[in-house]
C-alpha cells in the first residue's frame, strides 16, 4: 500500500496550500476580527511571517530524518518506551483535531447549505469520503489535490476582482487604535490555525520524491496559502467592516454572498463552499493519513487498510461528543486550542531538534576518542 503514497514536490506544495487554506478561510476572520477588530489584517499579517518561521522549524526538524520515517526519528531520539508515548499522544492530536473538522463541516453545510438535513448525515457523507480517499493511497489525494488547487484559484481570483468596487478603505480606520496587544492576541489563532496545524506533513515528507526539492515545496506552499488567508481577511474588513466579521462565524462565506457579475450572475457562494468543502476534506485526510501511519508503526501492522474503517466510525463519534454547542467549541479553539497545537508544532519539534543536536555532538565525540 506505501507504493501508493509517493508524491512529487509540485503535488507536495499544493497539499500544503489547501491544508493551509482549510478551515481557516472560514474560522480565523471571525476570530481574528474579535480579538483585534479592524486591525485583524494585521495579526494575520504577522501571522503569516510568524507561521512560516513555524514552518521553517518543521523543515530543520525535517531535515534530520532523510530517510526514515517520523516516528522511528522519535524512538531514536527518546528511545522506544518514550517515543511510543510520544507517538500515540501525537496520533491522539490528530484524531482530536480531525474530529474537530468533521464538526465544523457539519455545523457549516447544515447551518447555510442544507438547513434541514441533520448534521450527522452530513458528517457521514464526509467520513465516507475521507475513508475512501484513505483507502486508495496518499498518491491519490495528490492527484485529486491538483484539479482542485486550479479550481480554488480561479474562483479565489475571481472572488478578489469582483469585490474590489465595493471594498471601503475607512473601514481599516483607524489604525492601531488599541496598540499592538490586541494584534498580537490575533496573532496567536493566525499562526496556530494554519501552519502550527502543519506539522502533520512531518510524517508524509519521507514520501516526497526527490528529497532534494520537498522542503523548498513546503515552504512555497505555506506561504501561498498564508497569502491567501491575509487578502481574505483583509477583503472582509474592507467590504463588511470589522463588526460584520466578527459577528458572523463563518464571515468569508458572507463575503462571498456580495459577489456579484452584472445583474444576471448572483449567489456564487455556494461554489466558495465546495471549495472550502473539498479544502476541508483533504486535510482531513492528511490528518487521517498521519493516524494511519502513527499506529502502524507503533502496533507493527503490515497493512493499514484495516485501520480505516474503525478509525473513520471512531471519528464519526468523537465529532458528535466533541464539545456540547458550536458556542462553546468556538470559545475553545479560539482560547485554548492554540496552545493545544503549539505543544506539538513548537515545543515537541524544538526537544526534538535539541536532543538530535546533542545526539550527535556526543556521539561523534565518542567515535573520535575510539
Amino acid at each position: 500500500m506505501l507504493e501508493n503514497y509517493k508524491i512529487s514536490p509540485r503535488q507536495f506544495m499544493m497539499l500544503v496550500t489547501l491544508v493551509t487554506i482549510g478551515d481557516s478561510v472560514l474560522v480565523l476572520p471571525a476570530i481574528a476580527a474579535e480579538l483585534a477588530k479592524q486591525d485583524a489584517w494585521i495579526s494575520v499579517t504577522v501571522g503569516l511571517l510568524i507561521g512560516l518561521g513555524n514552518v521553517l522549524l518543521m523543515i530543520a526538524v525535517g531535515k534530520c530524518y532523510p530517510n526514515e520515517s517520523f516516528f522511528s526519528f522519535i524512538d531514536n531520539m527518546f528511545g522506544r518506551v518514550l517515543g511510543t508515548v510520544i507517538t500515540l499522544s501525537f496520533v491522539w492530536y490528530t484524531f482530536f483535531s480531525a474530529a474537530a473538522h468533521v464538526l465544523e463541516t457539519g455545523d457549516f453545510v447544515g447551518t447555510y447549505l442544507l438547513n434541514d438535513t441533520p448534521s450527522i448525515a452530513i458528517q457521514l457523507l464526509l467520513v465516507s469520503l475521507i475513508m475512501f480517499g484513505v483507502r486508495l493511497g496518499l498518491q491519490t489525494v495528490a492527484d485529486s489535490a491538483q484539479i482542485y488547487f486550479y479550481g480554488f484559484f480561479c474562483f479565489f481570483v475571481l472572488l478578489m476582482l469582483c469585490l474590489i468596487p465595493q471594498a471601503d478603505v475607512a473601514r481599516l480606520q483607524p489604525v492601531l487604535e488599541n496598540g499592538w496587544k490586541p494584534v498580537l492576541a490575533g496573532a496567536i489563532p493566525s499562526i496556530a490555525f494554519p501552519f502550527s496545524e502543519l506539522v502533520i506533513f512531518l510524517a508524509i515528507l519521507p514520501y516526497v520524491s526527490p528529497i532534494q526539492r520537498r522542503m523548498r515545496y513546503f515552504l512555497k506552499g505555506a506561504f501561498l496559502g498564508g497569502l491567501v488567508l491575509v487578502l481574505v481577511i483583509l477583503m472582509c474588513i474592507l467590504v463588511l467592516g470589522a463588526d460584520m466579521t466578527a459577528r458572523h462565524g463563518y464571515p468569508s462565506y458572507v463575503l462571498a454572498k456580495q459577489m456579484k457579475i452584472g445583474l444576471f450572475i448572483q449567489r456564487l457562494e455556494a461554489i466558495l463552499a465546495v471549495v472550502w468543502f473539498i479544502a476541508v476534506n483533504v486535510k482531513i485526510m492528511i490528518y487521517s493519513v498521519f493516524f494511519q501511519l502513527g499506529l502502524r508503526h507503533v502496533f507493527r501492522i503490515r497493512e493499514m487498510s484495516v485501520l480505516t474503517l474503525p478509525y473513520m466510525v471512531m471519528l464519526l463519534v468523537m465529532a458528535n461528543i466533541f464539545t456540547p454547542n458550536m458556542v462553546v467549541y468556538v470559545h475553545i479553539i479560539s482560547q485554548y486550542w492554540p496552545f493545544y497545537d503549539f505543544t506539538y508544532s513548537i515545543a515537541l519539534l524544538l526537544l526534538l531538534l535539541i536532543v538530535h543536536k546533542l545526539r550527535s555532538k556526543y556521539g561523534d565525540r565518542k567515535r573520535r576518542q575510539s
